[in-house]
């Protein structure tokens, strides 16, 4: 069905985005078992979090290992506390 969507438009939902060029593999395989250890995690008064990460260099592939660090404290958040962190996104997705 999303080949249906080749060249059309988003407008019609309220939403404006380019047009679509094609639907892109919709499976993400992941069999991991790795542990992220990030430098800290600060728990601020206003009850939001701060990562800090500590790098001798900027490096433009850590991009990458940061969303995975926000990714998996927002699994633990929800998992452990039942706080979703992502509940003020949802107009956005």
């Amino acid at each position: 069905m999303a080949d249906l969507f080749k060249g059309e438009s988003f407008a019609p939902f309220g939403v404006d985005l380019p047009k679509v060029v094609y639907a892109e593999p919709t499976n993400l395989p992941a069999i991991e078992a790795n542990e992220l250890r990030m430098d800290t995690l600060f728990r601020l008064e206003d009850g939001s979090y701060a990562i800090v990460d500590y790098e001798s260099e900027y490096n433009e592939r850590n991009k990458l290992k940061y969303l995975g660090y926000l990714v998996r404290v927002a699994k633990r958040l929800y998992n452990d506390l039942g706080y979703n962190p992502v509940d003020g996104l949802s107009a956005f997705i």
